[in-house]
């Protein structure tokens, strides 16, 4: 096996890749947003995907850019402790543009002989809120402009509907600021109906679906080739479609592709299928298992009744297979919709949205040791994919 000690494929959390296929289109909106006047729409963006679909990556990339433009950059997740982070954060990425505070009061005047009497500042912070509206007020007053990401969006997290809520105060202020979010479907969507926070229903929504097969083309061999390697054009065309135009998949089949063969032979269909069959390990572990186990055992079983259709699946037809009413079929239909693991093709029909997890799952059925006579959902549970009680 050939190795290489530099591969330019990245398949780690929140590293921009070599080439980043796609995404030109929302990067674009973007920086026309930035560019335009505070209010323009694109400076609200919620970047909605499921794992490893590229949000964090797109995050990174934008929030670079930005900053080499002038930008003070403040990235953040929504956590506890977040307006501490991005407090601190906000004040290291702009202490070029702010005027240090003196480190000590004066507080008396002694005369004859002449003196002062000082007074240490309180080495206490104030209060993050205060902190971070503060500064920017500065920061803007001086013609700075704030650009703030927050990952993992959480409407549960009293820390992040604080900060959207000081962001809403800078909006009213017109002040020179964006917000960029990215999260789950499902978290989004929780988000968009918090009545609490209903002013981010008004940002743009930009959902990270597929990207095209020929965009990830492009990206594999820019890759390949400006880093002294070459590819067949078969192994090209089965490397792209077995991602599925699905980010993390596209590196991970590329960081594997990279390391078979020889530096001097180009890359060939076997290599590509040597990789593909590495890359189906690591996102099991890293994208299906941690999926799966965020669903309700309804879901997974919905999942396991499309299994029986070579092509989209009918609602009512897998109503039927689950013997359960159309209503409540539709309501697991929407909800694995909103995770991203299916989507609809046309109305009332369903296909997997999630590259490769529709073999995962055949997989997981047909290796189990079980009894045939056991539930699909039983199976998956027994080799620890699912708990055995949700």
């Amino acid at each position: 096996m050939f190795k290489q000690s530099a591969n330019p494929f990245t398949p780690t959390f929140g590293h921009v890749p070599f080439a980043l296929a796609g995404r030109t289109d929302y990067i674009d909106d973007v920086f026309g947003g930035l560019a335009n006047s505070p209010g323009d729409p694109n400076r609200s963006t919620i970047f909605v995907g499921p794992r490893g679909s590229g949000k964090t990556v797109l995050l990174t990339a934008i929030t670079r850019e930005a900053a080499d433009l002038g930008w003070v950059c403040v990235d953040s997740s929504a956590r506890a402790g977040m307006l501490s982070t991005i407090a601190r954060r906000l004040q290291k990425n702009s202490e070029h543009l702010l005027t240090p505070p003196p480190l000590s009061d004066v507080v008396g005047v002694q005369m004859g002989p002449a003196g002062f009497t000082r007074r240490m500042r309180d080495a206490h912070p104030k209060d993050e809120i205060a902190c971070i509206e503060e500064t920017v007020e500065y920061l803007c007053e001086h013609d700075a402009c704030i650009l703030f990401t927050v990952d993992e969006v959480d409407a549960t997290c009293k820390e992040f509907c604080d900060f959207v809520d000081l962001y809403q105060y800078f909006m009213r202020k017109d002040l020179d600021v964006a917000l960029l979010l990215a999260g789950l479907p499902s978290q989004v969507s929780t988000l968009l109906s918090d009545e609490g926070i209903s002013f981010i229903r008004r940002a743009f929504q930009r959902p990270l679906d597929r990207i095209p097969l020929f965009d990830v083309e492009q990206a594999l061999l820019e890759t390949i080739e400006q880093n002294g390697r070459e590819i067949e054009s078969d192994a090209l065309a089965l490397a792209a479609s077995a991602s599925g135009g699905f980010a993390f998949a596209i590196q991970l089949i590329g960081y594997y592709l990279w390391r078979q063969g020889s530096a001097t032979s180009p890359l060939q269909t076997a290599d590509v299928q040597q990789a593909i069959d590495q890359a189906k390990q690591e996102m099991e572990r890293s994208i299906f298992v941690p999926t799966l186990r965020e669903l309700r055992p309804r879901e997974v079983e919905y999942l396991c009744a499309m299994l029986k259709d070579t092509g989209p699946s009918s609602t009512s037809s897998i109503a039927h297979r689950m013997g359960v009413s159309m209503t409540n079929a539709s309501n697991l239909r929407r909800r694995l919709i909103e995770y991203g693991v299916i989507r609809e093709v046309r109305m009332g029909l369903v296909e997997f949205e999630m590259p490769l997890i529709d073999e995962y799952l055949r997989t997981m059925d047909s290796s189990s040791n079980l009894s045939r006579g056991s539930t699909p959902l039983e199976r998956y549970q027994s080799r620890g994919v699912l708990p055995l009680e949700r």
